[in-house]
């Protein structure tokens, strides 16, 4: 794989952990602490790349919201055993 492969493949990572960290934080409240990396360049990065990810998060969630027959909303205290399959 060349440079630009594994540029793009560290990039894909990266965004898709951002990805994961936005979840995390949304659902349980826990966030990532930018502030305990004392080197401004890293605080900078780190928020850019977790602000990058909310943004993701946003997009998918509004993407999936306009396909109510594929989605829907669930409360997520429910049991995800509950999903009634229309075809069985």
């Amino acid at each position: 794989m060349g440079l630009i492969g594994t540029l793009t493949h560290a990039s894909f990572d990266i965004m898709l952990i951002a990805v994961c960290l936005a979840g995390i934080r949304r659902s349980t409240g826990l966030t990532l602490r930018i502030g305990y990396f004392e080197n401004k360049n890293y605080r900078s990065v780190l928020g850019f790349i977790v602000g990058a990810g909310e943004n993701i998060l946003d997009v998918a969630a509004a993407f999936m919201a306009g396909y109510p027959s594929i989605f829907r909303r669930q409360d997520p205290r429910i049991s995800h055993n509950s999903d009634e399959n229309p075809n069985r």
